[in-house]
């Protein structure tokens, strides 16, 4: 897919990822508490309540720019194009250095699909704070889209040279990549982001701005794959049971889900789930694996996240749970290594 024939959806989507880089960004609101609880808001989704918080500060004659660039944003996150335009318009015409609202201008043309335009605002706001690491990023994100995959590539690479050890980071690239339809770029820089928090691997399958490659081979193979490694000193249980593991029947993983439950232990019910293997984060991870005859359950914690009699104490609640309701056994220990 070239960049040209990027759908609508996929440029809203990107929109939408500026704009929430420009808010979770943002620092206008220091040191003024009303600004500052309106950015809050704005944070936190509630764009109606920040708008009545920016009344007064937004009255006639009023020179803040902050104020009318929160209150466009605001409008923006409503719905309405027209007065958020305006607001931004007057924030800038006061306030020309104001770089946020070079970013929000930028936003709104690529919604428009208007790149080079878009592509200005980002050079000026670059211009405004060259060191800002947002630059390199959203920059390659529309050159992306005007079709100059080696000039983006290039900002990307500076931005994640920056952000070597960033999660966050790779999976911005990756997903970038992925809206412009370049698998093989996509995939290997997603497979970093992985690597440095494996849930962006359960994060991809349902965001939609992987959708342009979610039926490629490389892409499907990735979301297979499973290369967790323990770090040194880990709590670590291995347990094979005889509960066979079958996804279509969950079977072996509603039993563990169930003891998790009965055992009071915290975890995140965004249950990762494949043909081969599913898994659970939280107090513990938790991987569930096997054939159709046959199961395991393997459990582990990084060495900090509690002290061995924590941990024990954790193994053995989930595992007198799990043979209460699979007649299970399940003993414990621990590992340097994954077995």
């Amino acid at each position: 897919m070239t960049i040209e024939s990027a759908s609508m959806e996929n440029v809203k989507a990107l929109f939408l990822l500026l704009l929430t880089l420009s808010l979770a960004s943002s620092s206008l609101a220091e040191g003024q508490a009303s600004l500052a609880k309106a950015q809050e808001l704005l944070d936190q989704g509630q764009a109606r309540e920040a708008l009545a918080l920016l009344v007064e500060r937004t009255g006639r004659g009023s020179r803040d720019a902050e104020a009318f660039l929160l209150r466009s944003t605001a409008y923006f996150m409503l719905g309405d194009r027209p007065r958020g335009e305006k607001d931004l318009d007057h924030a800038l015409e006061i306030d020309p250095k104001l770089r946020q609202g070079w970013l929000n201008r930028a936003a709104l043309h690529i919604s428009d699909q208007q790149y080079d335009v878009a592509l200005a605002a980002l050079e000026t706001a670059e211009k405004l704070d060259a060191t800002a690491p947002d630059n390199e990023l959203n920059i390659g994100a529309v050159l992306l889209l005007k079709g100059d995959l080696a000039a983006a590539s290039r900002r990307f690479e500076r931005y994640l040279t920056r952000e070597e050890n960033s999660a966050e980071a790779h999976y911005l690239v990756a997903s970038n990549y992925a809206l412009s339809g370049y698998v093989s770029l996509s995939v290997s820089t997603l497979r970093r982001a992985i690597e440095l928090e494996e849930r962006n691997r359960l994060r991809a399958r349902t965001d939609s701005r992987f959708d342009t490659i979610a039926e490629q081979a490389p892409f499907q193979a990735l979301l297979q794959e499973d290369h967790y490694q323990l770090p040194a000193g880990a709590y670590f249980a291995r347990r094979s049971v005889a509960i066979g593991y079958d996804a279509r029947d969950g079977r072996l993983l509603g039993a563990v889900i169930d003891a998790l439950e009965a055992s009071g232990l915290r975890f995140d019910p965004r249950v990762e789930v494949t043909d081969r293997w599913a898994l659970i984060w939280g107090d513990l991870r938790i991987k569930v694996s096997g054939a159709a005859d046959g199961g395991f359950v393997e459990i582990s914690a990084p060495p900090e996240s509690c002290s061995p009699t924590e941990w024990q104490r954790r193994l053995d609640s989930l595992a007198a749970s799990l043979e209460r309701l699979a007649g299970e056994q399940f003993p414990g220990g621990r590992s340097s290594t994954e077995p």
